[in-house]
């Protein structure tokens, strides 16, 4: 457990309404953002990936609009993204808790 601490930069867990519930940075080495701002980025980042992959799934037949909220497992979803600099998980629970965590690049998902 604390190795997997020691690589989490930040933990973020948002209600279905968008509203943060929870925020914890260990290691942001550049704060520019207020928390507010930061967590509503984040959440911006999820809807929109999300969206996009419920849009890119092959599996259904009714695409929808791109944009539109989905409920939980509903479509298709992504669980992680990687960049050169770092990693973010993305976990949602059937009642719509979202858990995003951004991690070192060089850490496995949670």
């Amino acid at each position: 457990m604390a190795a997997i601490l020691t690589r989490m930069r930040c933990l973020y867990i948002f209600n279905r309404m968008g509203i943060c519930l929870h925020y914890h940075v260990w290691f942001r080495p550049l704060t520019t953002l207020s928390p507010q701002q930061d967590q509503k980025l984040m959440f911006g980042l999820l809807f929109s990936l999300r969206s996009f992959t419920n849009k890119m799934d092959p599996t259904s037949n009714n695409k929808g609009n791109l944009g539109v909220p989905q409920l939980p497992g509903q479509g298709c979803s992504f669980h992680s993204f990687t960049t050169n600099t770092y990693k973010l998980s993305f976990m949602e629970t059937p009642s719509g808790i979202k858990k995003m965590s951004y991690l070192d690049g060089n850490c496995s998902a949670i």
